[in-house]
């Protein structure tokens, strides 16, 4: 009784996934979306990240923040794929403690000087209110209301009454500014009305500049919301084209989505290749963004950024020292994204095993599917079967085995082939034909029919055509569209997206599916420019 009760919770667990709606009251917020269903998202409260916080220092303020400043905040944590998604961010004592550090170290920085000297015009209380407004129209993305004009000047002349300087007063208001949530978070306003409305002209700025440079709205983007260009597609198309031009910033941006992406920051160190695995993979990306690659076939473009050390394991002459690009081609099984030994190192950096750490990697970045974890009335199942492996039985052998026992293979079917075709690399990217047993490996498998347009099982005879697989997999272009998506906008999208998500993607194949024209269809999409509405 036992051993059934847990094959129907583990089936039950893997009925709920994406793509499979359940019957319940159409008026209920709660229930899963009618196929063709969208909605807009909720209003956004997101903290900036460490990188956006020390890019609006310096590009607002002028202040290059110290490595033991910065040292100072939480490292962030990708919770929810990203570390710029809100639901995933976390706020503790030690950002509150750190705010309040920096906030004193930028005010105290030469530099700082020069901020005053930008937004007032005179040293004395004559300037104090010229310098609340224009200050805190930068710091705070937008320009302050009379409320929070009122509130700062006050603050001002209550230090200025102490007797101290204007310089004094200033950096009292300004710390206290730097610390305030309008400049830590990225809000947009909980406006009641209809359903939905679209974000304002600095609401649309901020989500454009730290979209696409992670940092605070320039003076170009600031004009184009003060005269509306921002309240419509193509003025917003305008300044996407404008700011992807800035080929240093977009470099950044995209090597940090593929940090997050592709799991990199939490890599061990233990062979001291971490620092090397990150660099390549993320160097990998921006050059394919740079050159204008279609971001929906990078699968087996051929190309492999490398390091000596990790040249020499990928099975290549190294060509020099530092990263550099290695036409792959004729190496059987190796190039693209996905055999970037980053990549690999990130796919197969998690427990459970190196097919199913690599399968769930593969469903939940490729096809945006999510599998639950396994209940805990089955840990018994899971340790007995651990322990009748061989000990020298292949990861593929233990593999197909747990797929045959039916309290495993309801949700393993769903992930583990995904994982089979790269059995010739091994957890750091290095090319194999062997494992450690001596097990010779076999590259064959399929994917799963829920991942497939046509809904059956796509098989592969090699590394070569399940790459190709991929490349023509709607589902995987959805999906890579979503992950985008979510990074730009600072939040994970649902079922209730789906639709948009598709629309998007469309577009960006019709466009030619480069970087470019990603991001163009997602900032000028109703998913990127609009909000939900809060009820009153």
């Amino acid at each position: 009784m036992r051993w059934i009760v847990a094959l129907l919770v583990t089936a039950f667990a893997c009925t709920g996934d994406i793509g499979e709606p359940l019957d319940r009251d159409p008026d209920d917020p709660r229930r899963d979306p009618l196929p063709g269903e969208s909605a807009p998202l909720d209003p956004l409260v997101r903290r900036l990240t460490t990188d956006e916080l020390v890019n609006t220092v310096r590009d607002v303020i002028g202040v290059e923040l110290s490595a033991d400043e910065i040292a100072l905040l939480p490292v962030d944590r990708p919770l929810e794929g990203f570390v710029n998604i809100a639901s995933g961010q976390t706020v503790l004592p030690e950002h509150v403690l750190a705010y309040s550090r920096l906030a004193e170290a930028i005010v105290a920085n030469p530099a700082f000087d020069a901020f005053l000297d930008r937004h007032a015009s005179c040293r004395d209380r004559s300037c104090a209110d010229e310098l609340v407004a224009n200050a805190g129209a930068v710091l705070f993305r937008r320009p302050l209301d009379t409320e929070e004009r009122s509130d700062f000047g006050a603050l001002f002349d209550a230090v200025d009454a102490e007797g101290v300087s204007f310089e004094q007063s200033a950096e009292a208001v300004i710390r206290a500014m730097l610390q305030s949530p309008q400049f830590l978070y990225l809000l947009q306003d909980e406006t009641v009305g209809d359903e939905t409305r679209v974000l304002g002209g600095y609401e649309m700025a901020s989500r454009l500049s730290y979209a696409l440079w992670a940092s605070a709205p320039d003076r170009d983007l600031y004009d184009a919301a003060a005269a509306g260009e921002l309240d419509e597609a193509e003025g917003v198309r305008e300044q996407v084209r404008r700011m992807l031009a800035d080929s240093e910033r977009i470099d950044g941006v995209a090597r940090r989505f593929m940090l997050d992406w592709g799991r990199l920051a939490s890599l061990p160190d233990d062979d001291g290749l971490r620092a090397e695995l990150v660099q390549t993979a993320t160097a990998y990306y921006a050059a394919q963004v740079a050159e204008g690659a279609d971001l929906f076939d990078l699968f087996d473009d051929g190309k492999a950024f490398l390091t000596p050390a990790l040249a020499e394991r990928y099975g290549v002459e190294p060509a020099g020292e530092g990263v550099r690009e290695y036409d792959v081609r004729g190496l059987v099984g190796r190039g693209g994204l996905l055999t970037q030994p980053g990549i690999v190192a990130g796919m197969t950096n998690s427990d459970g095993g190196e097919i199913v750490a690599r399968g769930l990697f593969l469903q939940s970045q490729l096809f945006c599917g999510e599998t639950p974890d396994p209940p805990a009335s089955l840990q018994d199942e899971i340790d007995e079967f651990i322990a009748e492996q061989p000990a020298d039985a292949s990861a593929r052998q233990i593999a197909e085995t747990r797929l045959m026992r039916r309290e495993c293979g309801a949700c393993h079917s769903q992930f583990d082939p995904l994982a089979y075709g790269f059995e010739h690399l091994d957890f750091r990217g290095a090319f194999r034909t062997e494992d450690e047993f001596g097990n010779a490996v076999t590259v064959d498998g399929w994917i799963p029919g829920r991942h497939t347009d046509s809904g059956d099982d796509e098989p592969y005879v090699d590394f070569g055509q399940y790459m190709d697989r991929l490349a023509d997999n709607a589902r995987v272009r959805e999906c890579l569209t979503r992950r985008q998506a979510e990074y730009a906008i600072g939040s994970t999208l649902g079922e209730l997206q789906h639709a948009q998500v598709v629309e998007i993607a469309e577009q960006v194949a019709e466009r030619g599916g480069d970087f470019t024209a990603l991001i163009e269809a997602i900032a000028t999409h109703d998913l990127f420019r609009t909000t939900r509405v809060v009820e009153p």
